[in-house]
């Protein structure tokens, strides 16, 4: 780590004390070795997991619950002092007080899982000398919310780690997903994972639930019925605008409905034709526009597999994501379908009556009212973020250059020279000069993307 990090001892211990900098801020916690060898390979594994955390945008510093507690009910001692406070808040600083930092005081507000709040739920029965009564739930839980938020807003954790409360004794309604930081865990361990696997039939069946995963991962399609009657045929393609969108025709327990897929799902199916001998040769638009009547999910022999499920079990044994630490519930092909309605609320800010009809849910209340908003209305948001709208240069040097690629890099040159022709007449308002250069820069793009479809 070419001296990014620091190793050195407290005085009066024996422990070897880790310490780097990230982004300005002075990190230093605890390798628990006092063998300096041990020491090493703890430092080098901590200082990896907080470069990821930074990278992956993940609270890099945790907090405290006591900590966090005492901002909270410092903040609504302020405003009841002040008079603009609401009368709850003295609720909640009793709550605080008698009740949420005794118990979690020194666990980190990260470390706050499904099984802790159990035994919360158990410790504050025993100390109540009864079971509390709904309205006392509630005010409990708006307390410990509080805290959450306000740990949230300083970035001592993440939205998506915070748990759901409910008011009836239950501490948790939540289904098994994955957060953001699991998620990119359980990407990046798949190819070595694959690469484990017994060459054959079992490799191929740790190749076909690598796409499986990241296919339900980005269409929010059910696992069972709507994957396994998903055919060739019910997958098209069509362009809007510029831009191609991938759409496939589902059939579930509600019925059929056709859903937009994100942005990266054409990859994984380009993986999936690449392994069936019958399909291979085929361009990937050939094989949409043929229409073909067999199973998108199948080994390269042909054969469906029933046995995904298992095969997913025994990767998230291997890879230790079995169990949800918010749940305490196993995970399941099922939990992939949570975790894209999670990201799609938390992560693109998607409202819930579109996701609603893109996951054909039965909540009848939101169908009612909302039953003529299809998938296509909401293309761009169902999309995700694109990047295969970036260009990628063509370098002068090339061995190779085709004429449609010459097109592209024509434009690409045009569009280089209109940046550094920004408006310089400073007599104009900023605004205006910023409005014009876009206006110059879009045309260029868009004569590019007309280019590119010729």
């Amino acid at each position: 780590m070419d001296g990014e990090v620091r190793l050195f001892k407290r005085k009066h211990s024996k422990v070897w004390q880790v310490a780097f900098t990230l982004d300005g801020r002075q990190v230093r916690v605890s390798s628990k070795k006092r063998i300096l060898n041990d020491a090493v390979a703890a430092a080098r594994e901590i200082y990896l997991d907080y470069r990821f955390r930074q990278k992956n945008g993940l609270p890099m510093i945790s907090k405290r619950f006591a900590d966090v507690a005492a901002l909270c009910r410092a903040t609504m001692k302020q405003q009841l002092d002040n008079g603009v406070g609401k009368k709850s808040f003295r609720d909640y600083i009793i709550v605080i007080d008698k009740y949420l930092v005794p118990f979690f005081g020194d666990i980190f507000v990260t470390s706050i899982d499904y099984e802790m709040l159990q035994k919360f739920a158990r410790w504050r029965e025993a100390k109540m000398g009864r079971e509390p009564r709904s309205s006392t739930l509630n005010t409990h839980n708006s307390a410990l919310n509080r805290i959450f938020d306000e740990a949230v807003a300083r970035g001592y954790m993440n939205k998506s780690q915070v748990p759901v409360l409910v008011n009836k004794g239950r501490d948790s309604v939540r289904r098994p997903d994955f957060t953001r930081e699991e998620y990119a865990t359980l990407i990046r361990k798949l190819p070595s994972w694959i690469d484990a696997g017994r060459e054959g039939k079992s490799r191929d069946m740790r190749h076909l639930l690598r796409d499986y995963i990241l296919i339900l991962a980005n269409t929010g399609m059910r696992h069972g019925t709507e994957a396994e009657n998903l055919r060739w045929k019910h997958i098209s393609l069509f362009e809007d605008k510029g831009l191609k969108y991938l759409e496939m025709s589902v059939t579930g327990k509600t019925g059929r409905r056709d859903i937009i897929c994100r942005a990266g799902t054409i990859n994984y199916l380009k993986r999936i034709q690449s392994r069936c001998p019958d399909i291979a040769d085929m361009s990937f638009e050939q094989l949409i526009k043929s229409k073909l009547d067999v199973p998108v999910f199948r080994l390269p022999d042909g054969t469906a597999s029933a046995n995904l499920r298992q095969t997913f079990k025994i990767f998230m044994k291997d890879t230790g994501l079995l169990t949800c630490p918010r749940t305490g519930q196993d995970r399941t092909l099922y939990s992939l379908r949570h975790t894209y309605a999670t990201f799609s609320l938390l992560n693109d800010g998607m409202d819930v009556h579109t996701l609603a009809v893109q996951m054909g849910t039965s909540i009848l209340m939101i169908e009612r009212h909302y039953s003529h908003l299809t998938p296509r209305l909401k293309k761009e948001m169902l999309t995700g973020k694109r990047y295969d709208t970036l260009i990628k240069t063509i370098p002068l040097t090339s061995p190779m250059v085709l004429p449609s690629q010459m097109k592209i890099y024509s434009a690409q040159l045009k569009i280089q020279r209109l940046k550094k022709s920004f408006p310089t007449n400073q007599k104009q308002p900023l605004w205006q000069r910023l409005a014009q250069s876009a206006v110059r820069i879009q045309a260029a793009i868009q004569t590019t993307r007309v280019r590119r479809s010729a």
